[in-house]
């Protein structure tokens, strides 16, 4: 196939440098986990500009809804469409092992992004998520002085949100003097409604009593603090510290009354840009995997944390995006 690519590419410089109009030389089927989720919605925005102004490639794009069946039916119908490659971001590939046998049978590759690595995919670009887990729990225990009592909103149907949760455990386990009341796994098809009503609950149940809220990820941590502020309380009765560094934890974060007090911040274009790039050296310009995929086939990149001391000015994120450069 990339023997294919490469041709294709090569017949559509010559037709270029002739006419001037530009060819696109490889399709992409993206498939997006849930696209109500804004780190989802980031990472579409990226792959739609750099694809289009980059690369001139053409993209299509699919959103599976939190639905395992729903992701592994649309692998299949872009590889029946007869895609070159398939891309995959934040879904559960551990549910469609068929649709990647479907895919490697056809010799079509599938790149994911943070998505976790399974056999049969090339690669996953990512954050390691245990580093923002350690991140999240390290400020949280800090900022409570090592005691208080703490509630944690996630979801199982994640490996990133699941990972960051298990780094929480030995954070706790250093700080016996912070005392976990309970912990909520939303759905991914209704992952706000169940974090506002989990927090809620929690807020009916201790009231005041509560230090510290966990949450998985930016929008669990938005509709958490919404509930919180809802209720009367403010920054000085409790906090909650998140993860994705979206612009809307920003707004939270910047307002000293509000709860959500720190998020950890991924590169969510970058993980579009890194995977591009990947794509055009090893489909097109027929680069080995080997050479440019490390062994363990995940490539993380930087999170920082972000709280009242660096947070970005509105309209503003802590670093360019890659095009930017």
């Amino acid at each position: 196939m990339r023997k294919r690519l490469f041709i294709g590419v090569v017949v559509s410089l010559i037709i270029l440098s002739f006419s001037g109009t530009v060819v696109s030389a490889l399709t992409i089927g993206h498939v997006t986990g849930n696209a109500a989720c804004f780190s989802q919605q980031r990472v579409m925005e990226a792959m739609e500009k750099l694809c289009k102004e980059k690369y001139h490639w053409t993209l299509y794009t699919a959103d599976a809804k939190g639905s395992s069946n729903a992701l592994a039916d649309q692998i299949e119908n872009y590889i029946a469409r007869g895609v070159d490659v398939v891309t995959v971001a934040m879904a559960d590939l551990r549910a469609c092992k068929e649709a990647i046998k479907t895919a490697e049978r056809a010799g079509v590759p599938i790149y994911a992004i943070d998505s976790g690595y399974v056999p049969g995919i090339m690669v996953d670009v990512t954050s390691n998520n245990y580093v923002i887990g350690a991140k999240m729990g390290a400020y949280l225990a800090d900022r409570l002085g090592h005691k208080g009592k703490i509630v944690s909103i996630g979801m199982n149907q994640h490996h990133g949100v699941r990972k960051r949760r298990e780094t929480l455990d030995p954070v706790l386990k250093e700080n016996p003097e912070i005392k976990l009341l309970g912990h909520f796994d939303v759905r991914y098809e209704s992952f706000y409604e169940d974090a506002r009503r989990a927090m809620e609950d929690y807020l009916t149940r201790y009231g005041n009593e509560i230090d510290a809220v966990w949450c998985g990820w930016d929008d669990l941590a938005d509709a958490a603090a919404k509930a919180i502020m809802e209720r009367g309380f403010t920054r000085k009765d409790m906090f909650i510290v998140g993860a994705d560094g979206h612009p809307h934890a920003y707004r939270h974060i910047r307002n000293p009354e509000d709860p959500f007090v720190a998020t950890v911040a991924q590169k969510f274009s970058y993980f579009a840009s890194i995977t591009l790039e990947l794509i055009d050296k090893i489909e097109v310009k027929g680069i080995s995997p080997d050479k440019v995929i490390p062994r363990g086939h995940r490539i993380y990149v930087d999170t920082p944390l972000i709280d009242p001391t660096n947070v970005p000015p509105e309209g503003k994120l802590p670093w360019p995006y890659p095009w930017e450069k």
